[in-house]
């Protein structure tokens, strides 16, 4: 019988389940009333639906490109415990997501916004004597708001699909780890350690009118109006919830990258000038100073970075696999990596 590198999938499951449940527990001891916790559930279905229409897109748009005669008849085919495994760990994103809302709001009363003067000095430093969202007005078109958040919602659902259906190896374990490790630790604790709300809230926060001339757009103006209503009222609602630093806009866009540079490496030019529309429009749209973008890239390269060498140091057999694209390359006869 030949010998495997054996990847266990419990090895980054057990700890993101953990993180989804300390969050959402964590929430749920400060948490002033059970009724906030609905409005984020109700996120769930949408979020679900939303990864099913994306994945059999993908999938009609892959088997057209390899030239698939019969494409429901391969979709019938298709492994069900397989799909039900995808299926559960998209699910589990979601939850992980929402004990995230029900978190970020209970900051926002928990820990006073203070730190977006200096931040705002900071990106004037950087930008020498210059506000950063000032260059970028002219990304502010009809409806750049919904691209900022609708573009951003469907480049993370398709690439946790794409991460979840790659073959094991340790890049695949660290990429999806570290997911969770975002969104459960360095989102919350850096906001803990550097409350900010924000430009498109620092006249209302009552820093001044440095930021009053700010045009966003009515969508974008729509929802700021509703996220400080729920803050104002110290109240719950779908999606609440004010943080500026560290943006996990761009903090998980940066994942996004890394997850196309490991696993779909030929389209890594246009993730890169998408990734980058992201980050210029977290700008001008007012929602993040620019170093709010610049902390959560680094916190996802980090992040990533650690949670990789702890992966390679638990199976160095399968980190001396053959180059390629990692995590997709094709073991050896005698190595063959196994998905338990």
């Amino acid at each position: 019988m030949r010998s495997g590198v054996v990847i266990k999938e419990r090895d980054w499951i057990v700890p993101a389940i953990l993180l989804t449940v300390v969050t959402g527990v964590s929430a749920l001891s400060f948490i002033p009333d059970a009724s906030g916790l609905i409005p984020a559930l109700n996120i769930l279905p949408a979020w679900m639906a939303a990864a099913a229409i994306i994945g059999s897109i993908t999938a009609f748009l892959s088997m057209a490109a390899r030239g698939v005669s019969s494409p429901i008849a391969e979709l019938r085919s298709v492994d069900r415990q397989r799909a039900v495994y995808v299926a559960s760990i998209i699910l589990l994103a979601g939850l992980n997501m929402i004990a995230f809302m029900w978190m970020k709001p209970l900051l926002n009363y928990l820990v006073p916004f203070s730190a977006d003067p200096l931040l705002a000095d900071v990106d004037n430093a950087i930008f020498l004597g210059h506000d950063p969202w000032k260059f970028f007005t002219w990304l502010n078109f009809p409806w750049s708001g919904l691209v900022y958040h609708q573009c951003w919602f469907v480049m993370m659902i398709l690439m946790l699909l794409v991460v979840t259906v790659a073959p094991p190896s340790p890049q695949r374990s660290a990429m999806m780890l570290s997911y969770f490790v975002l969104w459960s630790i360095v989102g919350p604790v850096i906001h803990t350690l550097m409350p900010a709300a924000g430009p498109i809230f620092y006249s209302r926060m009552g820093y001044g009118d440095r930021f009053d001339a700010l045009a966003p757009g009515p969508e974008t103006q729509w929802v700021a109006d509703y996220l400080w209503s729920i803050y104002s009222t110290q109240s719950f609602g779908a999606g609440a919830g004010i943080s500026a630093m560290p943006s996990m806009h761009v903090a998980t866009t940066v994942w996004i990258m890394l997850a196309v540079w490991m696993f779909a490496r030929q389209f890594i030019l246009p993730a890169l000038a998408a990734g980058s529309v992201i980050f210029f429009l977290s700008i001008s749209l007012g929602w993040h100073y620019a170093v709010d973008g610049i902390a959560g890239a680094v916190a996802a390269i980090v992040c990533f970075l650690v949670t990789l060498a702890y992966f390679r140091s638990r199976y160095p057999d399968a980190a001396r696999l053959p180059e390629g694209i990692p995590g997709t390359a094709e073991p050896p006869a005698d190595k063959p990596a196994v998905l338990a």
